[in-house]
């Protein structure tokens, strides 16, 4: 816990508010949206507006995609007339959703879609500009954050008067985006910027993460799961049930903040096990003929506990394997793109194929268990993202960094020797990942050997190993 704290700054605290805002808005709207329902009593309509939320965040999100390939949209997010303009939108469609109604709903549904796939813009351009070592905790407490802002929600609307509520809640939601939720950009210091109209849209879509498949399957089945376990419901008693959000959200927080102080890289696959445990645990619990008082705490303790776990965990995921991409931003808002559109697919399911009690619940949940952890495990084994390799690699990057401002090196010289040092990539591999001719790469990588001093590329990680092992004895 100390050794986080003594690597909390001013970027990382930036992120965690923007991530922190995102969750807490996106939460306080779908249960503003909820309760309106109810108002009008059409609340089964809710499942409906989560489908419709989703198709225009989705659809959105394709469009941001295909403008990547032309337009500098990480500059362009930098621009402090663009700052806040996520946070704007998203406090516009906070407010105007409590003062619709149930006919009307469907519209401002996807509007407030639309305004959320910007939302996702800010929080991941937040996080690129945070040290890999520090977007882990920025996650984790910025889901704790987001949860807390639930939380109040709940206190806020049961103090008030049903319809006042709504409208303080939409109020609540609009000031916490326009506070919050701003987008960070990159300058040319943080990265060098290649204009996307350089990249080959073949080179672009080749480098995605295979990570990201594998991820649209997992969160689809989970959130397949969520759909039943929320379908079939629990027999809670009167006083639980008048708490639900309390009782929900309370261990919700508290899983969030605890993943923060203590995450590390080796504890990402046993954070998507113990989401999955948790949400099994509370699927079996609906199995039992009736629900006693503990165990009725105890379902929405598992239900909730096991959620901050694994959405913790996605965002980990997503912002993990798309670090150090010459377009990180492309890759990461691709990413969500593949989360998103495997919550619509679960609701979708979920919605035209009405729950019924049966196994294969319980089945689904021990198959991404068994099939996902293994499979996770070996994926970060394979990209190098072990504790042991990442404190390696940061070695390696200050020592980089360091020989960069010695020689006044471009940015694109930094970032050619990067390719090389950290991630081994050989003059074959190199055009097609910095998107440049084959003689351009050649001459720049001429250039950079003869100020390093250097005669190969080859020995380019060599001379930094050396570099690193010779300082240990002094460290």
């Amino acid at each position: 816990m100390l050794e986080n704290r003594k690597l909390i700054n001013a970027a990382s605290v930036s992120a965690m508010l923007t991530i922190g805002g995102f969750v807490g808005w996106f939460l306080t709207v779908m249960y503003i949206c909820r309760m309106s329902l109810e108002i009008y009593g059409t609340s089964a309509l809710f499942a409906g507006m989560e489908i419709i939320f989703d198709g225009a965040l989705l659809v959105l999100l394709g469009v941001m995609l295909i403008l990547m390939f032309h337009l500098d949209f990480e500059g362009l997010l930098g621009h402090r007339y663009f700052r806040a303009v996520p946070g704007l939108l998203m406090a516009e469609s906070g407010i105007a959703l409590a003062f619709t109604n149930a006919d009307s709903f469907g519209v401002y549904a996807v509007i407030t879609g639309l305004c959320a796939a910007f939302g996702a813009l800010a929080v991941f351009s937040s996080l690129l500009n945070v040290r890999m070592s520090l977007r882990l905790f920025s996650v984790g407490a910025g889901a704790a954050i987001g949860g807390l802002v639930r939380l109040l929600a709940q206190v806020i609307y049961t103090a008030t008067d049903i319809t006042r509520g709504i409208y303080v809640l939409a109020v609540l939601s609009g000031l916490l985006a326009l506070l919050t939720v701003r987008s960070s950009g990159f300058s040319r210091e943080d990265m060098p910027i290649i204009s996307y109209s350089e990249a080959s849209h073949k080179v672009l879509l080749r480098s995605v993460p295979g990570a990201y498949y594998l991820l649209f399957i997992l969160i689809g089945l989970y959130h397949l799961c969520l759909g039943r376990i929320d379908a079939l419901g629990a027999p809670l008693s009167p006083p639980l049930f008048n708490a639900y959000d309390v009782f929900t959200y309370v261990p919700y927080v508290l899983t969030a903040l605890i993943i923060a102080l203590f995450l590390k890289f080796h504890t990402v696959t046993p954070l998507y096990v113990f989401g999955c445990c948790f949400t099994a645990y509370a699927a079996i619990l609906l199995y039992l003929p009736y629900f006693s008082a503990a165990e009725n705490g105890a379902f929405l303790a598992c239900r909730f506990i096991g959620q901050a776990c694994f959405d913790v965990f996605v965002y980990i995921v997503i912002v993990t394997f798309a670090m150090d991409r010459q377009h990180p931003l492309f890759y990461t808002v691709f990413g969500y793109a593949c989360v998103i559109a495997a919550r619509l697919t679960a609701h979708l399911v979920n919605y035209f194929y009405p729950v019924q009690r049966t196994g294969w619940l319980l089945a689904a949940l021990a198959f991404l268990l068994v099939f996902g952890a293994p499979v996770i495990y070996n994926l970060l084994r394979k990209y190098g993202l072990t504790q042991e390799s990442f404190e390696h690699r940061n070695s390696l990057r200050s020592a980089i960094a360091r020989k960069s401002e010695a020689l006044a090196l471009t940015d694109r010289e930094k970032y050619l020797l990067e390719l090389v040092v950290l991630d081994d990539y050989t003059m074959e591999q190199l055009p097609d990942k910095m998107m440049l001719s084959r003689n351009t790469v050649r001459a720049q990588m001429r250039n950079l050997l003869q100020k390093l001093d250097v005669p190969e590329i080859t020995g380019l990680r060599a001379s930094f190993e050396e570099e690193l092992h010779t300082k240990e004895p002094t460290a």
